[in-house]
């Protein structure tokens, strides 16, 4: 059966249903309804739920910053183990600003006098302990004149796998390599060839951005609403979909000029899709707390100029019912007036009922 045959006879039934059942004076008073009998309800998919408080949420809007995570970012310094004024000089240097680098990635070679003194130092002391072994499994002071030595190389920075070269080769390395203390990116490289470096000195900023934060500002009126673990949503540029995050932190301090707070959001970043200093849109979710009562969108209709619902009485009666609404750009919208909790409104298929409803205006 086509559609328009499947409408026709849906309202010829309507018709039958309905005719001579009631009469209507031009048009509807408030509280005035409409009876349709169980089977058409069925038929037409005519749905309604109970309404209770407590299941929507307001929605905050503001701006925020992406921002890194302070215990994501290392800085990469030259080490000295005689705090020398000048550490060495740079060899080498294998990446550059921006580079997505691995943890134990070697960065840059240096020369370093503390290094060779360190691998000369070291193997001094293996040698005096193999001669300082006495019989029977009693030792001397060697191992721990080793066990310093040891801990000057890897003080240096020094990895394992070099140590056992050394100890293998008996061959004094020239150049130290640095290496990356995290996986992550190179946000700022500060040598280059031929440089000398001083003990202490940053010669890289390597950032982990799999996790970032949002610094958003929150109006003072706003925040009696918010509490830590409340979800947070931002949209990426160019993206269709959000990112969920949640708050971690809200500001014990106010803005005095702009009237804001900061609260704090974390993300999950990967892949890598927000970078350290966008501004982006931010909106907090906000559970609903308290008595206000909550509608789907679809239970909303226009009449008279006015926001109505349908709400439904026993089995077969529909009273039309003008409410006050709130805004809300998700699908629960509060009411403010005209409702009261435990009343059934009809959330599905409520233009049949409106129909009917107008139909009976014109009678």
């Amino acid at each position: 059966m086509s559609r328009n045959r499947l409408s026709g006879a849906v309202l010829l039934l309507l018709g039958l249903t309905l005719g001579g059942t009631l009469s209507f004076p031009g048009s509807l008073r408030a509280e005035e309804g409409i009876r349709l009998a169980p089977d058409v309800i069925r038929t037409l998919g005519i749905q309604d739920e109970t309404l209770a408080p407590g299941r929507g949420h307001r929605i905050i809007r503001s701006n925020g910053e992406v921002a890194l995570i302070d215990d994501r970012v290392r800085y990469v310094t030259a080490r000295s183990i005689h705090r020398l004024s000048i550490f060495g000089y740079v060899h080498n240097i294998y990446v550059d600003t921006g580079d997505e680098v691995l943890q134990g990635q070697v960065l840059m070679t240096a020369f370093a006098p503390d290094y060779i003194e360190a691998q000369q130092e070291y193997l001094q002391a293996i040698r005096l302990e193999k001669i300082t072994t006495k019989p029977g499994g009693r030792h001397s002071l060697s191992p721990q004149i080793r066990e310093a030595a040891l801990s000057r190389l890897k003080n240096l920075g020094v990895v394992d796998r070099e140590i056992t070269r050394l100890e293998a080769t008996g061959v004094v390395r020239r150049y130290l390599k640095i290496r990356s203390p995290l996986t992550g990116y190179v946000l700022k490289k500060n040598v280059i060839d031929g440089q000398s470096i001083n003990s202490g000195d940053r010669l890289f900023v390597i950032g982990n951005l799999d996790w970032v934060r949002v610094n958003a500002r929150v109006y003072e009126q706003d925040l009696p609403a918010l509490a830590l673990g409340e979800e947070m949503r931002i949209r990426p540029p160019k993206s269709s979909s959000s990112l969920v995050g949640h708050i971690a932190y809200i500001s014990p301090l106010a803005d005095p000029r702009t009237r804001t707070v900061i609260v704090r959001g974390v993300f999950r970043n990967t892949p890598l899709s927000l970078r350290p200093g966008m501004y982006l849109p931010v909106r907090v979710i906000v559970p609903s707390r308290g008595n206000t009562l909550w509608v789907p969108k679809s239970a909303l209709f226009l009449s008279g100029g006015h926001r109505v619902v349908f709400v439904r009485e026993g089995e077969d009666h529909f009273l039309m019912r003008s409410v006050k609404v709130g805004s809300s750009e998700e699908d629960l919208v509060p009411v403010l007036s005209g409702l009261r909790s435990g009343e059934r409104i009809v959330v599905h298929n409520g233009f049949w009922v409106k129909a009917q409803f107008e139909r009976k205006k014109s009678e």
